[in-house]
């Protein structure tokens, strides 16, 4: 089992399990996010999020030919076949099929990655690709955490984020600007203020950009203090949100074993 929290020599309470989609779980449901960071549950591997990581192996994949070489650029035919390569080897590992079939979700990926390509990678100065950070966040007598994740990539002065969804998510923008923990989070990592997605929906590419301060980053310490210490005092099950799109079956591992456990809850 995995423990994402422990006590040092000095009796301060460690904290490991600081990421900023654990972070967003806990928004959603407690209970989902407790089973989460404990990996009481496995997550079958799904048709959607699969499609998103291969585009996003193919965009680092790019986006390293530049790094190597600022004069030369991967030719979207080659990023075509790169897609090829790595879907295939991505289909037979899919367990869950919800959005799409392995025929039309290559169509959906390569439509995504030709957006990509002309509207995003031709534009971008890059400087680190899919660059993993361990910083702390909090770090005083009671406990340290820190916190890890993966920034896509890093200009000199900007931060990205790929998202390959099924929808546009700038439709949302003003969400983002008020409570989006992903930007903060990676804002306060890098020691960068600007935040960019590029979010390459079905009808072509949309782009938000977003600036993180100092008041940002107080707020998710002291969000993040308060999953601390729920964590350190209680041993759950925790609340349960179920008032969304994700307490389903298509969406939720836990749910069988939750609400789709009471009557009337499938």
């Amino acid at each position: 089992m995995n423990y994402p929290i422990h006590k040092d020599a000095d009796g301060r309470w460690v904290h490991t399990w600081v990421r900023q989609s654990s972070i967003k779980t806990s928004d959603m449901c407690l209970e989902r996010w407790r089973n989460d960071i404990f990996g009481l549950v496995s997550e079958r591997i799904k048709d959607a999020s699969t499609l998103g990581t291969v585009c996003h192996t193919v965009a680092e994949d790019a986006l390293n030919v530049v790094i190597d070489d600022p004069e030369c650029v991967m030719p979207l035919e080659s990023i075509a076949d790169a897609f090829d390569y790595y879907w295939e080897e991505a289909v037979p590992t899919i367990e869950v099929w919800n959005n799409y079939t392995p025929a039309s979700a290559a169509v959906a990926g390569l439509e995504k990655l030709t957006n990509w390509h002309d509207e995003v990678y031709l534009q971008v100065k890059p400087k680190l690709v899919e660059h993993t950070f361990d910083v702390p966040l909090i770090d005083n007598d009671e406990r340290l955490v820190r916190m890890t994740g993966t920034v896509d990539l890093v200009e000199e002065n900007r931060l990205w984020d790929w998202k390959f969804p099924g929808r546009d998510y700038t439709r949302e923008r003003w969400q983002y600007e008020r409570w989006d923990v992903q930007s903060i989070a990676y804002c306060y990592a890098m020691g960068i203020p600007n935040f960019s997605y590029a979010v390459m929906h079905p009808d072509g590419v949309g782009r938000m950009d977003l600036e993180r301060g100092q008041q940002h980053f107080d707020w998710l310490r002291e969000k993040v203090s308060a999953l601390c210490r729920l964590l350190e005092t209680q041993t759950g099950p925790y609340p349960l949100g179920d008032n969304g799109w994700w307490c389903s079956e298509k969406w939720c591992e836990n749910f069988a074993r939750c609400k789709g456990a009471t009557q009337g809850g499938a």
